[in-house]
């Protein structure tokens, strides 16, 4: 498209809107009430003439702050039943096979995202799709992102912003994928697929099943001490396990291996 008779249309069309713009007569007092415009009031409204409604969850209590956008028309459930109560209650959203398939993958997820360094884990999220249950019984196909939008200075999650959006209307056949997206480097995006039906000719798993196990619980963010403990091995084992995996797997660190066995689908083997 570089230099293509479309791209230089779009260009001039672009230079009009703009050139428009800046003859505008402009109000001297703008900048003394700007900040009372609210995005928040506006993104309440958006949400709640669509099929969106978003959480926003406080991780050290697990429970719902504050919900947003069309809640009760997507889902059946009322703010009361849901603000300052346990998140626990999301268990209710779905079916429980979607349940222990998104269990687990958000276990991986965290084991990821712990391992990151603490500037990236905010470009962190999970992208997920799986089949929503209203309260009166009804379903439709949702889509679930999820993110940490505020950590503490040791990079441990405190607040947790997540959008469902129903995409029947996209996808009528409800099917249960997760993804994790790490946009930490711009330059080279990832988006790893987790659960099974999304993986494309994986790599044989080159771990042996005691490895494996360590690998777990590694993903899962539990130390050396942890595992050794809950494994009933030495802490040597465990770190003669972990030097085995990086040298099979030609990584260089845990987030390396986390990131190569949950994009390959060895979890799930």
């Amino acid at each position: 498209m570089k230099n293509s008779p479309i791209r230089n249309q779009i260009i001039n069309a672009y230079r009009q809107l703009k050139n428009y713009y800046d003859r505008l007569p402009r109000d001297p007092d703008l900048d003394a009430y700007i900040n009372q415009f609210s995005f928040g009031e506006v993104i309440e409204k958006i949400y709640a003439v669509g099929p969106y409604c978003w959480f926003l969850s406080d991780m050290r209590e697990a429970k719902f702050l504050k919900i947003g956008g069309a809640l009760e028309q997507m889902t059946g459930y009322t703010h009361e039943e849901l603000v300052n109560k346990s998140f626990i209650n999301a268990a209710r959203f779905t079916n429980e096979q979607h349940l222990e398939g998104i269990v687990q993958a958000a276990g991986y997820f965290w084991g990821y995202y712990y391992a990151q360094p603490l500037e990236n884990r905010l470009h962190i999220k999970s992208s997920y799709t799986y089949e929503f249950r209203r309260k009166d019984g009804s379903t439709f196909h949702a889509l679930q992102q999820s993110s940490t939008i505020f950590t503490d200075k040791q990079g441990n999650g405190v607040y947790q912003f997540d959008l469902i959006t129903d995409i029947t209307h996209l996808d009528p056949i409800i099917q249960l994928r997760f993804f994790i997206l790490d946009t930490s480097d711009a330059t080279q995006m990832k988006n790893i697929p987790v659960l099974p039906g999304v993986t494309r000719n994986p790599e044989k798993l080159p771990v042996t099943p005691a490895e494996k196990r360590v690998l777990e619980l590694m993903a899962q963010g539990k130390s050396i001490k942890m595992i050794a403990a809950q494994l009933n091995i030495s802490e040597n084992t465990v770190k003669h396990h972990r030097t085995n995996m990086f040298h099979k797997c030609q990584v260089s660190n845990m987030a390396e291996l986390t990131a190569k066995a949950i994009s390959q689908g060895w979890f799930l083997k």
